[in-house]
């Protein structure tokens, strides 16, 4: 085994390093001052007022609020009107069903008991 030539000998590092300073701050992730979790009531704007091919603004758009889904029983009954409207060639039934299933109508409820309250 040869050893390798004395020209390509990498040097070895000095026995002591100066430590690094640094005089910047570190980089923040909001540039916009204060921490972002507030938003005043004037930069609030209407859609119809933003252009939204200006660079310098960000549009954020809130959905609409979001019903929550129909209960199981809900959409049982739901679909037991689809099938039933279909079936039967009703269409009232089946919209009825369409309806329960998009959570905008509800389940009529049957009275058990005494009618004389």
């Amino acid at each position: 085994m040869s050893s390798p030539p004395k020209d390509n000998i990498a040097p070895r590092p000095p026995s002591k390093v100066e430590p690094t300073k640094v005089n910047t701050a570190p980089q923040q992730a909001s540039t916009s001052p204060g921490h972002g979790a507030h938003i005043s009531p004037d930069q609030i704007r209407d859609p119809s007022e933003v252009d939204r091919n200006d660079p310098n603004i960000n549009v954020v758009e809130i959905p609409a609020e979001k019903k929550p889904p129909p209960s199981f029983k809900q959409q049982v009954f739901g679909y037991a009107k689809v099938i039933r409207g279909k079936s039967l060639g009703n269409s009232a039934v089946k919209e009825q069903g369409k309806r329960v299933l998009r959570g905008e109508e509800t389940i009529p409820t049957k009275r058990r008991g005494s009618t004389s309250d």
